[in-house]
C-alpha cells in the first residue's frame, strides 16, 4: 500500500479530496466519463463537501456507493442519502447518481435490479473506502472464508452487520478489487493498528481489510491522528 499520513483529520480531508479530484482528470485523460464509487460516514461527510468543491467536471461523473444500509434515501442512515446532502446539493449536482439500493423490491429482486443499473457504469474507474476497527470495508464484515464475499452472478451481495442497521447491500470483493484506482480513508489510531498488522500478516477473511492489502499494492491509504 502507498501510505499518506497527516497529522490531523483536517489536513487529511483535504489532501484526500484533492487526490480523488486528481484521479478523476486523469481518467477524463483517458475516456469521456469517469464513475466514482464512494462510501457513507462520518470521515465522507467531511471529505465529499471538499471534493465537491474541486475544479470537476461533474457532468461527465457517474457515482454510485460501494455500499448501502437496507434503508430509504431519507432515512438517517442511508448512504446515498449522505452523498446527496454532503456531495450532490454540496457543489457535484451535475454528476449522475446511481444507487445501490430502492427499497421497493425484496432483497433478491432489488440485488438482481441493481446488477443489471450498474452494468453500464461498472467497473468503477475509483473508489473512496472506509474502514470500520474491525477490519471491514465497504460492508463486507468478519467471515471465515473470502468465498462469502462474493458473488458468481452479481456485482453486489446482501451482507448483515454486527450493529444496527444490520442489513447491507455491499459490492463484492471482486468487483471492489476490478477498479482501477482504490483510496482507503483510515483515521484515529485504532484503525492505523489495524493496518500495521494487516501488513504484517497473511490476507484473512476475518479481517476483510486484509485482502485488499495484499491483492493491491498501489492502494493509496490516507491515514490521520
Amino acid at each position: 500500500m502507498r501510505r499518506h499520513d497527516y497529522p490531523d483529520d483536517g489536513a487529511c480531508d483535504a489532501a484526500l479530496a484533492a487526490a480523488l479530484a486528481d484521479a478523476l482528470q486523469q481518467v477524463f485523460s483517458e475516456k469521456p466519463r469517469a464513475t466514482l464509487a464512494l462510501s457513507g460516514g462520518r470521515s465522507p461527510a467531511r471529505v465529499l463537501p471538499l471534493l465537491a468543491a474541486q475544479p470537476v467536471d461533474w457532468q461527465r461523473v457517474d457515482v454510485t456507493l460501494v455500499d448501502e444500509r437496507r434503508v430509504g434515501i431519507d432515512h438517517a442512515d442511508s448512504n446515498a442519502g449522505l452523498v446527496r446532502r454532503h456531495f450532490i446539493e454540496a457543489g457535484a449536482n451535475a454528476a449522475t447518481m446511481h444507487p445501490l439500493w430502492t427499497g421497493t423490491l425484496s432483497v433478491a429482486a432489488a440485488l438482481d435490479d441493481t446488477n443489471r443499473r450498474l452494468k453500464a457504469v461498472l467497473p468503477a474507474d475509483i473508489a473512496y473506502l472506509g474502514m470500520g476497527p474491525d477490519g471491514h470495508f465497504a460492508s463486507l464484515f468478519p467471515e471465515a472464508e473470502p468465498a462469502a464475499f462474493e458473488s458468481a452472478a452479481s456485482s453486489v451481495i446482501a451482507t448483515e452487520a454486527p450493529s444496527p442497521p444490520h442489513e447491507r447491500i455491499s459490492m463484492t470483493l471482486r468487483c471492489i478489487l476490478e477498479m482501477p484506482r482504490l483510496f482507503l480513508h483510515a483515521g484515529g489510531a485504532e484503525k492505523r493498528h489495524v493496518l500495521e498488522q494487516v501488513a504484517a500478516h497473511p490476507p484473512s477473511a476475518a479481517v476483510p481489510v486484509s485482502l485488499l492489502v495484499h491483492a493491491r499494492p498501489d492502494l493509496e491509504v490516507f491515514v490521520c491522528d
